[in-house]
């Protein structure tokens, strides 16, 4: 999620590797700062479907980290603290998207003069030190599998664009290191900071507090705030605040649950249907944030074996399609929607990122209607959307 565009992989995995211990991908990361990698590093828990973390680097140094489990809220937080005009007003669910609001814009703001550098940093750095610190949890915590598995993605340097935002690894994984000791230390070892607290007996936490302090505790524990985002919201230390609620925790008297992420308010729009098979989510999300506020419907297909029933749920106007996914590729799946009727005459568009004339001859065999190269951008992706569709988006 909030992937920076220039920063992408080109889905080619170098290595694939077990990882048992916080020491063993301690000694990955190291790597990749030693000998100046510019690539992506996925880590997944076994028996858990996609990618739960993704740490990109440039030269060595991390420009970016991105992960599964509550991409917005976690970028909401560094904006309240680093740049509180531009945080949407609460963390909890069907607020509305304030303007600049994703890292791109925030990059361009630096770029014109808008915003300090040192400022976007602050946020990046913060986005990665958490991201650091669930990974490193997550590596201590028992699990039914033993191992994570880490997977080493290349993409060429001349792929990607400058950025204002470079951290050093061994610097920002001693810091959360750091953190996950304070954590254990502290006892909260087998609680994670993104669980929200919840009231479970109203009266018996009345009993036992003050009236103030069941005041405080009934305002936020209401299950919609997470440990962190209560710390950044209350401006308290998260380690301090989370042993304030824990006796009442194991008294029963409060719990602390799963929450879902920040889920912003989108006007509906009634404009052509765009479908995307592509199994990367931050890929996807990119390609949904250019075309909703260009008007366009949007649907994701993750599963390849998925698309065509899907598609034909579905009948997108125009579908675009990832060159390279797992089980079947997008050769095999752009023949297979041409043998259907129903999309003899529907664009289909082959997104990759090896933009060479063999891929674009096979591309052309299979029935594919063009050709995209990554990275996904704003205005070839309209572009290839005017071309091939006779109609406005709010016209459909």
């Amino acid at each position: 999620m909030l992937t920076p565009s220039s920063v992408r992989s080109i889905n080619l995995p170098i290595a694939t590797y077990k990882v048992e211990n916080s020491y063993e991908l301690a000694k990955h990361i190291q790597i990749c700062s030693r000998d100046k990698i510019s690539g992506r590093l996925d880590l997944s828990v076994p028996g858990n479907r996609g990618v739960m973390w993704s740490l990109f680097f440039r030269q060595g140094c991390l420009t970016w980290g991105a992960g599964e489990l509550h991409p917005l809220r976690r970028w909401n937080r560094q904006l309240y603290q680093h740049s509180p005009q531009l945080a949407a007003d609460s963390f909890q669910q069907k607020t509305e998207r304030p303007p600049n609001w994703d890292y791109g814009s925030l990059l361009n703001q630096v770029k014109q003069g808008k915003m300090q550098q040192a400022k976007l940093a602050a946020i990046v750095g913060g986005n990665i030190l958490e991201l650091l610190f669930d990974i490193i949890q997550s590596v201590h915590l028992p699990r039914q599998h033993s191992e994570l598995q880490l997977t080493y993605s290349k993409f060429p340097q001349d792929l990607i664009d400058s950025t204002l935002v470079s951290l050093q690894i061994d610097q920002a994984w001693q810091q959360a290191e750091k953190a996950w000791v304070v954590w254990q230390q502290a006892g909260l070892a087998g609680f994670s900071p993104n669980l929200a607290p919840v009231i479970w007996d109203n009266e018996g936490l009345r009993q036992q507090t003050s009236q103030l302090a069941y005041q405080n505790l009934t305002a936020m524990a209401n299950g919609s705030w997470t440990l962190r985002d209560l710390a950044v919201k209350l401006r308290q230390p998260l380690v301090a605040l989370t042993q304030s609620i824990m006796p009442y925790v194991n008294q029963g008297m409060m719990g602390l649950t799963h929450v879902g992420d920040i889920s912003f308010y989108v006007k509906p729009v009634t404009g052509s249907l765009i479908a995307y098979i592509e199994d990367s989510r931050f890929d996807s999300e990119t390609m949904g944030r250019i075309l909703a506020p260009a008007g366009y419907r949007f649907i994701n297909i993750r599963d390849s074996i998925q698309a065509l029933p899907m598609l034909l749920e579905y009948k997108p106007d125009l579908i675009f399609l990832d060159l390279l996914m797992p089980v079947a590729n997008g050769y095999e799946v752009c023949a297979q929607i041409r043998r259907i009727s129903a999309f003899k005459n529907t664009p289909v568009i082959i997104i990759t990122s090896n933009d060479g004339i063999v891929d674009r001859v096979r591309a052309k065999i299979v029935g594919s209607s063009g050709f995209l190269a990554k990275p996904i951008e704003q205005q070839k992706v309209l572009s290839v959307l005017q071309q091939y569709l006779s109609v406005s988006p709010l016209s459909a």
